[in-house]
């Protein structure tokens, strides 16, 4: 009888912590996009369904040339990428998100304002099963606080049910139920932020 109320007393306890950790972060996310510079992350449908990364804590250096690809497992599946907060300096700084290789063609955040400046969020869909993102800083002396930015797998199936650990967003991305109760922009229209099992 004492042991089984020091368990539920136990548990009764820990429920503010557990409540606090799932509410405050993700279990998705990778180091800085500045330290992993020119390697490639292949998300998972079961093990990585998506992650967030952003630069180093404070404001960024200057004259960084950095590239980070980004991986679906399948040539079916799409990548979802939301800006989630964009704090970059204008003028020779910026964030350019790519479509499969680098050219002008595939440039998919072609207006400045998506590059560099202050912005709440925006979001882009892959429409191959690469992203590569490309973040250039020049030697001015301006600098901003950088961004951070959500990737995540768009599921191409029809059904998008719950029974399949899938999620349908309002704008009908796809993306995985595993997300639920994360603070993170995943659906790229916030939709998914508020739906818990």
């Amino acid at each position: 009888m004492l042991a089984s109320q020091v368990t539920i007393l136990i548990i009764l306890l820990s429920l503010p912590v557990i409540s606090w950790a799932r509410g405050t972060g993700s279990t998705y996310s990778s180091t800085n996009m500045d330290k992993n510079c020119d390697t490639t992350i292949t998300l998972n449908g079961d093990k990585l369904p998506g992650t967030f990364f952003s630069l180093s804590s404070g404001n960024y250096k200057q004259n960084v040339n950095c590239l980070l690809t980004i991986k679906a497992p399948t040539q079916n599946q799409r990548i979802i990428i939301v800006v989630d907060k964009m704090d970059i300096a204008c003028g020779g700084d910026s964030i350019r998100i790519y479509d499969g290789r680098i050219n002008q063609t595939t440039l998919l955040n072609k207006n400045q304002s998506q590059q560099c400046g202050t912005t709440k969020y925006y979001s882009r869909t892959i429409n191959s099963n690469t992203a590569i993102i490309e973040f250039i800083s020049n030697a001015d002396g301006k600098v901003g606080s950088g961004f951070v930015m959500n990737v995540a797998i768009n599921f191409p199936v029809a059904t998008c049910s719950r029974n399949d650990n899938l999620y349908r967003c309002k704008n009908n991305y796809c993306v995985s139920n595993f997300f639920n109760c994360d603070d993170r922009n995943w659906c790229g229209d916030n939709t998914q932020l508020y739906v818990c099992r």
